[in-house]
């Protein structure tokens, strides 16, 4: 078995699980808001976006129900095909760090949300992406931050408690991305920090009873450090890229450690 069979397997399980365990969690939640208020704010709905990783369209259709007319969307998910029959959206699926794009034209604005931690070389993405963006194209992503508070005190104290954890948790993680190497990233690719910011914390881990309670009530407790210190106290990673004249490196297109 490829590769790239293995990647598409391992997914397609691993939301078929996810769906059978939260059957009321398809529709939108902070995060996907979040996104989508960011798309609103650098993007218009006469222009092209691309949706990266988009598995059921959710983000999508919103764009839809709000006058997008030139809407696409990739993801490596066999599953995701019959989610857009009968929508205007044009869906393919592909693997981004083994297939080039199926598309020739270039985009206003790609979406690559809770994407970029499940590839084997995001820089490689982010690298490639550049030729298929506008001149002034944007990238709107998002991304569990390895950096959050509560991340070092469960690896050091709670370890077996990971599973709550955004960034560490049973999610097929490979990659794990703080502010700080975001930062990094997009200033070595020649991209521009439009914006980057954190934001409201979702409950992944409990649906009821006390412990639910007790989350809530830290959620709500720490909203306003998330959004004012968002490096130590946000659990997830907003921001926007803008592309530039500058081209990278050769050598940038693979993150050497440096």
């Amino acid at each position: 078995m490829s590769k790239t069979s293995i990647n598409k397997q391992f997914i397609d399980n691993q939301v078929q699980t996810f769906r059978a365990n939260d059957p009321e969690g398809a529709g939108m939640i902070t995060k996907h808001h979040i996104v989508l208020d960011m798309i609103k704010r650098n993007s218009k709905p006469s222009e092209r976006v691309l949706d990266i990783g988009c598995s059921d369209g959710k983000i999508l259709k919103e764009l839809v129900s709000l006058g997008y007319t030139k809407l696409y969307g990739v993801d490596i998910q066999e599953l995701s095909k019959t989610s857009f029959t009968g929508t205007s959206i044009t869906y393919r699926v592909c693997d981004i760090e083994n297939e080039p794009l199926p598309f020739k034209d270039k985009f206003d604005l790609i979406i690559v949300s809770d994407v970029l931690e499940h590839l084997f070389s995001p820089q490689t993405v982010l690298y490639d992406l550049k030729k298929s963006l506008t001149l002034t194209g944007k990238i709107v992503f998002s991304m569990p931050n390895a950096g959050w508070f509560l991340n070092g005190v469960l690896l050091t104290f709670f370890p077996s408690k990971l599973f709550a954890s955004t960034a560490f948790g049973p999610w097929g993680h490979t990659h794990q991305f703080t502010f700080y190497e975001v930062s990094k990233i997009a200033t070595k690719l020649k991209y521009k920090i439009v914006e980057l910011k954190g934001g409201k914390l979702d409950n992944y881990a409990f649906k009821q009873g006390i412990k639910k309670i007790l989350f809530d009530i830290f959620v709500w407790i720490t909203h306003p450090l998330a959004t004012r210190f968002p490096v130590i106290f946000s659990a997830h990673i907003f921001g926007v890229i803008e592309n530039t004249n500058k081209s990278p490196a050769a050598r940038d297109r693979f993150d050497a450690g440096d």
